[in-house]
């Protein structure tokens, strides 16, 4: 039998449990944590960079137009630059869908990151939390979507 430390981290109004068995047993020392132990509910994130197809890196000139707020019921409602973002999302493990995933049509200044990410978002099936962000894949290799906790 062995003994495990917790250790509680605080993530932008979330609670994380980590538990630390032995050295041995400790898979993430690059600050990553399973997502099946970071319930999304009420968690508020910004964009931090979008990763395409090719791998091309975009990062936002103001994060805060491109926003997430996983509020309780599974409501989604944010942000992608001069549009809105409402639907739905189911998380279980690491694994999670926008349904319905609906963004209004608006035609935003030259330079946002809308297309893209609009593109990207509606086919997101898992995430993880690295490093205190948030990253979500779909099942194009490749693309990946960065969000920071929010304040």
């Amino acid at each position: 039998m062995f003994s495990c430390k917790f250790r509680h981290v605080y993530l932008s109004g979330l609670l994380i449990v980590l538990a630390a068995c032995s050295p041995a047993e400790q898979e993430n020392d690059n600050n990553e944590v399973s997502s099946q132990t970071v319930s999304l509910e009420n968690s508020k994130w910004q964009l931090v960079q979008l990763t395409v197809l090719g791998g091309f890196e975009f990062e936002p000139d103001d994060p805060s137009k491109y926003d997430l707020f996983f509020r309780s019921n599974n409501r989604l409602t944010g942000s992608s630059d001069c549009n809105d973002i409402v639907g739905s999302w189911f998380q279980e493990g690491s694994d999670l869908r926008f349904e319905p995933f609906t963004v209004t049509r608006a035609l935003c200044a030259p330079g946002s990151l809308h297309n893209n990410l609009s593109l990207y978002m509606k086919d997101v099936s898992a995430y993880s939390i690295e490093g205190g962000n948030l990253v979500l894949t779909t099942p194009t290799e490749g693309v990946k979507i960065e969000y920071e906790p929010v304040e």
